[in-house]
């Protein structure tokens, strides 16, 4: 296997391979969260500065809240409800020597109050999903990263390998709206914005900005558990839009042994991420299709849907047939969908 064409899907079947199944788990490696016998939903994810969030333009209580939410999802993602965030906390050294030091400066916050902020964040996560921190781990490396484990509860957990030829694909909320805002937040600290934008650098957003849901989709993704509930009796195949929805599709095209054919003229998409990929002459499929992190729910199913469920817009984006592979129907042609959203292995190549 060459470093050139590792990928996470290429470690994760290695993995796979490796482990062995000994009677305890119900469903493990291969979905957005384990299950065991009894129906406890468990998933783990790791988060890092500089990969998943960035100190430069984000406030503690805001990274902490951020992180909650992308957990809590992979478990809404299982059609499960949220029960337990456990937390292993790494603090970046430097951080505690200048906020230890005799001689620091007034601006540092303490040890604790950086502790405070982010449990803060991710407290305020929990109280909104109906679960609670019960514990973690806390060390010092050389910067700030989070890792969070969730447990919850389903009778019937919904799987990526739901799908079936005849259901319909939808999406709640809307597509590509976290990473332009990720991406204008970027612009705004760097002094990059187009001129189009009529903003300087970090000047706080006006109220009414048309760049303010994309910058609070980024910096406070919201799981659909409210949504999930009301749904759950008819969805079949389901998985969170966190890698992009073209990752994510595909992801139910594999598992369930089908072909996903999306309809480019219905991605659901904010009238800001259309504006947002103007002004930079982005095309707006592909943006879409490779924009992740929105965590919205991607579902299939064979009954009628609503078009709004508790606030949040539901729509039909695709079909799922017999065959296999994603395709995306545009200007009347049909075509295959050959790239994918964000890949840790791949994106760190490009530093290699």
């Amino acid at each position: 296997m060459s470093h050139e064409n590792t990928s996470e899907d290429t470690l994760i079947r290695v993995i796979q391979r490796i482990v062995r199944s000994r009677g305890r788990v119900r469903l493990g490696i291969g979905d957005d969260a384990a299950v065991l016998k009894d129906g406890t939903v468990v998933t783990t994810d790791a988060y890092a500065d500089g990969v998943h969030f960035d100190l430069s333009y984000m406030t503690l209580p805001q990274i902490g809240g951020r992180c909650a939410c992308g957990a809590i999802s992979d478990v809404v993602a299982m059609a499960a409800e949220p029960e337990a965030v456990f937390v292993s906390l790494a603090l970046p050294h430097r951080a505690i020597c200048l906020a230890t030091s005799p001689r620091r400066r007034s601006n540092v916050s303490s040890v604790e109050q950086q502790v405070r902020q982010l449990y803060s964040g991710i407290d305020s996560v929990c109280a909104e999903m109906g679960c609670e921190v019960a514990g973690g781990d806390i060390i010092v490396t050389d910067r700030l990263l989070l890792a969070l484990t969730v447990t919850g509860k389903t009778r019937t957990p919904k799987l990526r390998s739901g799908a079936r030829p005849g259901d319909t694909l939808y999406v709640t909320g809307h597509l590509g709206s976290a990473e332009a805002g990720r991406m204008l937040l970027a612009e705004q600290v760097k002094g990059q914005e187009p001129k189009a934008a009529g903003q300087s650098p970090r000047r706080r957003l006006a109220n009414g900005d048309w760049r303010i849901p994309l910058v609070s989709r980024h910096l406070r993704p919201v799981p659909r558990l409210r949504v999930m509930r009301e749904l759950r009796p008819i969805i079949r195949g389901l998985i969170d839009t966190s890698d992009g929805l073209a990752t994510d599709a595909r992801h139910l095209c594999e598992m369930s042994g089908v072909k996903i054919i999306l309809d480019g003229d219905t991605l659901q998409v904010l009238p800001g991420v259309k504006r947002f990929c103007t002004e930079r002459g982005l095309d707006l499929a592909d943006f879409v299709l490779k924009a992740g992190e929105d965590y919205e729910l991607l579902f299939t199913s064979r009954r009628p849907v609503p078009v709004s469920v508790k606030g949040v817009k539901v729509a039909p984006i695709g079909s799922v047939q017999k065959g296999s592979g994603l395709w995306i129907s545009r200007a009347g042609h049909i075509l295959p969908v050959k790239f994918s959203g964000y890949d840790h292995l791949k994106a760190s190549r490009t530093t290699c």
